[in-house]
């Protein structure tokens, strides 16, 4: 949900790049390939003299001249931004000199060279005429995914900051969620992504583990009591009833963006998402909320969110898509860390009756989750359909990595690792992100950084808390680890890049699927390697 007032600033830019005739007869007339381009290009005037001179077009209908408009008024994407090399970036970061495998070393120095690629300053003038921009601005320099991602994005920042931290650039970590907390002393939350156009919605909240990976290396107890009240502010989005992701009746969270047109940078995919949903009897308006909600995700698109979860006899059409109806594993998990994270940070700052009611939040939340989210006859943990008021049919890795990660296992432990080896899940090349392939990307055989530190991380901590009762635990993390590094090193040695996603099945190559081409860059997918 949006902050209840945007700045003036940012409503302007909004008038051009959220909604509205110009934005709608742009992207539908296609005039590009990736309807994202159109929205990432500043104005070269104020937004209202933009708005005025469409209105006066005479012919909205002819290709060549909104072209010739969109080239007068605009300018070409990307020029808000330069790249630019940290001071904090050293040739050789110790922690990586001391790799002892050769080659192992070099892949490592090369991926640390990567970041001087994907360092971005904005120009000075985001800052000064932030109306004429789709980028919202930044105080520090970021690091972005790559490719067509030009810009942050929340929840991939979290292992870009592990990778960034572990080959030292210890200050540029700490601007780049300097900039997330920005976002929330603003708009009292962090978006999806530092553009206007994703201010109805945000990402999986992994901020308080952004300040925890940053303070575990500076130790600053002054800034960790200055960024505080910002966590906690951000918390209160989550859990605010009214703002749509906290059911109280459940005790548990849902995605739920606050808008119901069709996503600026997706905008033509959208509008033949929902045309095509007119033949399931869909109002148009609740496919964009949905398609909108399946973005705050991350996971977008899955068939995590599709009828196809719902029921074996589902569809993986795109246009039955209900994310905001589906409780899912992975952010309450995130949600419990992200509580327990706060209540720690509260006692270290002396606050015992506020670290006090976090825990009791935390223990409230792990109690529903178990409920509602654990089948004993899977002896795992499955998102909840609200839609049909059970459990999803379909395994997904976020039903074993998000509650390994939150140390949510308990008595579980055994069946929950036997249900994970007998998934299907577990590939040559690492975890699949589900067992269907639909062709939507966060499905097989697709492979994704993040999901693979979660669970590898979550099966190493298992091992450490709870020893012999979780047989095989270290042994399994450690062989996860070594067939996505080699999955992730054989891609690198082939094609010489590294990948947004990856092929499970097929170690070396990059993953398909979804709304764009494969990227390359790839902020998580180094940090992911490198930590």
């Amino acid at each position: 949900a949006v902050a209840p007032s945007l700045p003036e600033p940012v409503r302007r830019a909004c008038s051009v790049f959220c909604e509205g005739e110009l934005l709608d007869t742009i992207q539908r007339a296609r005039l590009f390939e990736d309807s994202k381009t159109f929205v990432d290009r500043p104005l070269r005037v104020e937004p209202e003299e933009v708005l005025e001179a469409f209105r006066r077009l005479p012919d909205k209908q002819n290709i060549e001249a909104l072209r010739n408009f969109v080239e007068a008024h605009f300018e070409a994407e990307g020029q808000e931004l330069e790249p630019f090399v940290p001071a904090d970036h050293q040739p050789n970061p110790p922690q990586l000199a001391r790799l002892p495998d050769e080659a192992l070393r070099q892949w490592a120095m090369g991926l640390h060279q990567i970041w001087k690629d994907l360092c971005r300053k904005q120009r000075p003038a985001v800052a000064a005429a932030a109306q004429r921009h789709s980028a919202l601005p930044q105080r520090f320099a970021s690091v972005v995914p790559g490719g067509r991602f030009r810009e942050t994005y929340y929840w991939d920042t979290y292992w870009i900051v592990r990778g960034l931290l572990l080959s030292g650039m210890n200050d540029t970590a700490k601007g780049v969620v300097e900039n997330l907390l920005d976002y929330v002393r603003q708009f009292g939350f962090v978006p999806n992504g530092g553009r206007v156009y994703y201010l109805d919605r945000s990402q999986p909240p992994m901020l308080g583990e952004m300040v925890q990976a940053v303070l575990e290396v500076t130790a600053d107890d002054a800034w960790l009591r200055e960024v505080f009240p910002v966590l906690e502010a951000e918390y209160k989005f989550w859990m605010d009833p009214a703002l749509g992701h906290f059911l109280p009746d459940l005790g548990l969270n849902v995605f739920s963006s606050s808008a119901r047109t069709p996503r600026p940078e997706s905008y033509s995919e959208d509008v033949a998402t929902a045309e095509h949903g007119k033949t399931l009897d869909r109002e148009p308006s609740e496919v964009f909320h949905e398609l909108r909600s399946g973005a705050e995700t991350g996971w977008d698109f899955s068939t995590r969110w599709l009828q196809r979860a719902a029921s074996d006899a589902g569809s993986s059409d795109l246009a039955t898509i209900n994310a905001s109806q589906v409780v899912p594993v992975d952010l309450n998990c995130i949600l419990l860390r992200l509580e327990k994270r706060l209540a720690a940070f509260a006692r270290h700052l002396g606050d015992k009756d506020r670290a006090a009611a976090l825990e009791a939040a935390a223990e409230r939340r792990s109690a529903a989750v178990d409920r509602l989210l654990w089948s004993d006859d899977l002896g795992s943990y499955r998102d909840l359909r609200l839609d049909t008021g059970k459990a999803a049919v379909l395994p997904s890795l976020s039903d074993f990595a998000a509650p390994l990660w939150a140390g949510l296992t308990g008595r579980r432990v055994e069946a929950l690792l036997a249900s994970l080896r007998g998934s299907g899940l577990l590939q040559a090349g690492g975890a699949a992100t589900t067992t269907l392939n639909s062709g939507e990307q966060w499905d097989a055989p697709n492979a994704w950084a993040p999901l693979q530190l979660m669970l590898i991380e979550g099966l190493e901590t298992l091992s450490k808390t709870m020893g012999s009762e979780a047989k095989g635990s270290a042994e399994l993390a450690e062989d996860l680890a070594s067939r996505w590094l080699r999955n992730c090193y054989e891609a690198w040695i082939k094609h010489g890049a590294m990948f947004e996603k990856y092929d499970a099945v097929h170690p070396g190559e990059g993953g398909g699927g979804g709304e764009y081409h494969p990227q390359t860059g790839f902020g998580w997918s180094n940090g992911v390697a490198l930590v």
